[in-house]
């Protein structure tokens, strides 16, 4: 399984040379399991680079497109999707029930009051929501997909990708409380024993007083939910977009050393990159 980066920011873009190391394009985050079949899962702003990525390939795009839920740092990259305006692309939306309307709303609704100049139903790709994975574990092609309910604002789900022995853990958007927050327990379960877990970071401890209740969470909870789950690697995930490259960097070096101070010596912990992959096992 290779798990590509498209997308790593939270909340809006940041673009600029403050950026550049880390990326400043909302989330967006592609996975290709040995079968080939294309998993994407949120429409951020990186999704039009992958979009254009696509489209160079020359090969018609099929893929299954899995929303974490109905804000628009998570949806508004679809429009630029270059993929979504030729007849041969196929995209089938599953996650989130609440997302796949914000999606669409997105587009002009021919009432005047849209907000992009082309209507959702004007796009020549086939685009189809199944509200599946909500329900229960879905199997796409011996990729068996899990969800989750997170702590956010009007609700979400993160997701676990299994294939054979491995499995890649995405939460984003997720605020974990782990000094006896909620559901904290739930989401160790979840996570157990995974080879990569993807989590949001979007604040620092200090910043959580202002923030509480927002639905992120800081890199302090985000390793203590990697320890308690036993699980390999760790990427902080959803930078927030005042953050600089330089202080993505030291919360990556704050969380080693509380790793390190935990004795976890075999956990490893990083940022996602945009343009970055990785490969399960």
């Amino acid at each position: 399984m290779e798990i590509r980066f498209w997308g790593t920011r939270g909340s809006i873009p940041a673009p600029g040379p403050q950026t550049l190391e880390f990326g400043g394009n909302t989330t967006c985050v592609e996975i290709i399991p040995a079968s080939g079949r294309r998993v994407v899962i949120d429409a951020g702003t990186g999704m039009r680079l992958l979009g254009d990525w696509l489209k160079n390939a020359g090969a018609p795009v099929s893929l299954h497109l899995l929303l974490t839920h109905n804000h628009w740092d998570h949806l508004l990259g679809l429009p630029f999707f270059a993929p979504i305006y030729e007849e041969d692309t196929e995209i089938l939306v599953d996650g989130w029930p609440h997302a796949f309307q914000a999606l669409t709303r997105v587009f002009d609704d021919h009432m005047g009051n849209g907000f992009f100049p082309v209507a959702f139903d004007q796009l020549k790709a086939r685009i189809d929501f199944l509200n599946r994975v909500a329900r229960g574990p879905i199997d796409l092609e011996g990729v068996k997909i899990d969800a989750i309910p997170l702590n956010h604002p009007q609700g979400g789900l993160g997701y676990r990708l299994r294939e054979g022995e491995n499995s890649l853990v995405f939460i984003t958007d997720n605020e974990l409380g782990a000094g006896g927050g909620r559901r904290f327990r739930e989401f160790v379960l979840f996570v157990k024993g995974c080879n990569l877990l993807v989590h949001d970071a979007q604040y620092l401890p200090q910043e959580m007083a202002q923030h509480r209740g927002w639905g992120h969470s800081t890199y302090e909870e985000a390793v203590a939910l990697a320890l308690e789950a036993g699980v390999q690697r760790l990427l902080l995930t959803h930078h927030d977009p005042g953050r600089s490259d330089d202080q993505v960097r030291q919360i990556v070096e704050q969380a080693r050393q509380l790793a390190a101070s935990e004795e976890a010596g075999a956990l490893q912990i990083d940022a996602a990159r945009e343009g970055s992959s990785y490969q399960i096992p």
